[in-house]
């Protein structure tokens, strides 16, 4: 399957991006599927059926999992009375959702190795730019009324995959394109010409090997180009591409370049975000950053 989807993805490509791509999902494999925790919190979080019961079976045997759940539950931003010490409690304080973002967050983290970046890059600059986009996301989400909010925070979290692996796998051209950034050439072009193929791809191949919800894969795909996506998670699509461009816009950059252009204005027709609203986003949006930061440091320390 990897050599079937890396093969479409490099047909317009010269045989050498081509022979890259192969080379790329080869070595991908460590990462083609989540762990076995994370998929099942997955399924009983999307699973309308299931109960607490189900979650902390899910959960229960992962003591590091188990451990962030309880510090989460018990961290400032909840301010309970008191403290909590029973884990099903806490699932059930927190709820389903939160309980697979914080999974998925912590998971995510693992994905970045140590490294002193590159240029105008650093590997530190790219997580805090995947939290804030997420955390932008359930901004928009919450202001515009047409995506959930929990949702939205993870189709931000995970929209760059594709960049933290090319990275960490194709390191070398990763740094050419690093290079070449100069604020106004998309990212995706660079990408492109570079390799035969960009992050958007990628991620979007990596997300179905995790067999992460659709609206997901969706996001990760059609970030740069909301308006190209026809689906049913437009508005999904549209939030997380206009987080994006309010991190950039506040220096929250993934790649220590920032890309300014403005998104077309049917994306914030299609979120139905008139100039009292998105004025609303902006002024939220600093602390909105450091609450997310605050609440990424619970779930990954």
């Amino acid at each position: 399957m990897a050599g079937q989807a890396a093969s479409s993805m490099g047909s317009h490509a010269n045989q050498p991006a081509a022979a890259l791509i192969e080379r790329l999902f080869r070595r991908i494999s460590e990462v083609s599927s989540l762990p076995a925790v994370a998929m099942r919190i997955i399924e009983v979080a999307n699973n309308p059926t299931t109960g607490a019961d189900d979650l902390l079976d899910a959960v229960r045997f992962d003591a590091a999992l188990a451990t962030r759940i309880m510090r989460t539950v018990n961290s400032s931003y909840y301010a309970l009375q008191n403290k909590v010490a029973d884990l099903k409690l806490a699932i059930t304080l927190l709820g389903f959702k939160e309980i697979r973002n914080l999974a998925m967050t912590a998971y995510v983290a693992q994905l970045f190795r140590k490294g002193s970046g590159y240029g105008s890059y650093s590997r530190e600059g790219l997580w805090n730019h995947l939290i804030g986009v997420g955390g932008a996301s359930q901004l928009i989400a919450q202001v515009s009324g047409k995506s959930p909010p929990a949702e939205a925070y993870l189709a931000g979290l995970v929209h760059d995959l594709g960049k933290i692996l090319i990275d960490q796998y194709l390191h070398k051209p990763f740094c050419q394109i690093i290079d070449r950034l100069d604020g106004q050439t998309s990212i995706c072009d660079l990408e492109r010409e570079t390799l035969g193929f960009d992050h958007t791809e990628l991620g979007e191949f990596v997300a179905v090997q995790w067999h992460l919800p659709e609206h997901l894969t969706s996001c990760i795909r059609y970030h740069h180009a909301p308006l190209d996506y026809e689906g049913p998670d437009q508005e999904m699509v549209c939030t997380v591409a206009l987080a994006n461009f309010f991190c950039n816009a506040k220096g929250l950059t993934s790649l220590g370049v920032a890309n300014k252009q403005v998104p077309p204005g049917r994306v914030f027709g299609v979120l139905g975000l008139d100039k009292p609203r998105i004025g609303s986003i902006w002024e939220q949006l600093d602390e909105t950053l450091k609450v997310a930061d605050i609440m990424a440091m619970a779930r990954v320390g």
